[in-house]
This record gives C-alpha cells, structure tokens and sequence, in this order.
C-alpha cells in the first residue's frame, strides 16, 4: 500500500494535494503499491521554483509553495508527480555528483535545468494531467 502523507499549509489544501498525488499515481503508476511521498507545503522564496522533488527508488519528497491555490496548485503537484514517476520507474536517476541519467543518457549539471529532459517531460505531461484530474473530480 502506498504512503502520503502531506504537511503544512491549511487542512483544504492537503486534500486537494492528497488528491492530486493519488490521481497521479493512478494515471502514471497504477501498480505500483509501494511507494512513500511525503508532500510538504512551505515558503520556497524562489520567484522561479515553486515546487521541488528529490528521493530515489521508491521514497519521495516534494515540497510545494505554500502560496499557491487552485489549478497552479494542482498542476504543480501533477508536475512534481511526474518527476516521482521518472523516479520510481528508473526513467531518471539523480547521480548525486555532477549530473543525472535520464533515459541511459548522462546529462551534467551544466545544462539549463529548464532544458533537460525530465522537465521538458514533466511539462509537457502537467497540464493533461491537471485537465484529467478536473474532469475526474469535477474540480473548476
């Protein structure tokens, strides 16, 4: 059985995120019953980042801009999912000095993170994912 637990923020955001990682994980990774999220909400103070995602195999933690409501809650959380997806799925392994692999290929730390693959996936795949998970949840 998987575990999440969310912390911080106000207790209507953590359903809503709780339901956001679920949903996730039933579209990405539905077999998967072993993995442990922990979603944290907290003041970031980055204008650039507003959510972040680290941990390996089957362990994950995301943390999330405690500022942010609605649908840019949402996809972010559906953003950073899909990051634990790569993870858990081996699709992209943090090589902890100097780079990551992605897809077999390593990619160093010089690259413009907004340019590497993983999050040029991650992108691309949010905003199906949140329209998805409002379709599902009858969420405006």
């Amino acid at each position: 059985m998987n575990y999440i637990n969310i912390i911080g923020s106000s207790k209507k955001k953590r359903a809503l995120a709780e339901s956001a990682v679920i949903f996730c994980i039933s579209e990405l990774m539905p077999r998967m019953k072993t993995l442990d999220i922990e979603l944290i909400f907290k003041n970031i103070k980055d204008e650039e980042i507003i959510g972040w995602c680290y941990g390996d195999d089957r362990e994950f933690y995301i943390d999330v801009e405690e500022t942010l409501v609605g649908d840019e809650l949402i996809e972010t959380v559906c953003h950073e999912m899909v990051h634990v997806w790569q993870g858990a799925t081996r699709k992209c392994k943090d090589l902890r000095y100097g780079g990551k692999m992605y897809m077999g290929k390593f990619y160093d730390d010089d690259m413009k993170y907004e340019d590497t693959p993983w999050e040029i996936e991650a992108y691309a795949m949010q905003g199906k994912l949140l329209k998805n998970f409002k379709e599902e949840y009858y969420y405006e």
